[in-house]
Parts: structure tokens; C-alpha cells; sequence
């Protein structure tokens, strides 16, 4: 992630970011079915793409979630894609 997306995610910069500590800002109606996109993805070789509400403090957020389905293309269990508001 690079510095803008710890800031859009309002996550303290630092290396080592899990899919646990972005899971833990999406809005609780929208967790289930965000972690459920993201298996499938993990699933297919593929694009994907979701939108989904995150909380930052006392801000509501809409994220729009791109990337690239496929375990295989992973490296080092890195997952690329691109987050935008």
C-alpha cells in the first residue's frame, strides 16, 4: 500500500498490512458480503471489482475496490489491486 491508501483507509503507515486490518473498517452490513467477493476472487483468474462502505473514525467512505483475481498470481501472499473513493 502506498501512503495514500493508509491515509484513505485510516490505518497508521507501516509495512505490513493484513486483509484483517482493512476487513476490520468495512461497515458491519457490508463485511460479509465484502469478504465474500473477496474469496470468490481468490477463486477465478480474473478482474474484479466491488464497492463497499468503510468507516475512518466518525467518517463513512465509499470505496471502489479493482484488481486481479488468482492465488497464483500472488507473490509472497501480496495481493495487487487498487483502491479509489
Amino acid at each position: 500500500m502506498d501512503e495514500s491508501v493508509y491515509d484513505l483507509w485510516g490505518i497508521p503507515r507501516s509495512t505490513d498490512v493484513r486483509l484483517e486490518d482493512l476487513s476490520a473498517h468495512i461497515h458491519p452490513t457490508d463485511r460479509d458480503r465484502g469478504r465474500a467477493a473477496f474469496n470468490a476472487t481468490r477463486a477465478i483468474v480474473g478482474l474484479f471489482e466491488i464497492d463497499f462502505r468503510i468507516m475512518v473514525w466518525y467518517t463513512l467512505r465509499w470505496i471502489s475496490a479493482r484488481g486481479q483475481g488468482d492465488d497464483e498470481g500472488m507473490v509472497q501472499r501480496i495481493m495487487f489491486g487498487i483502491f479509489s473513493t
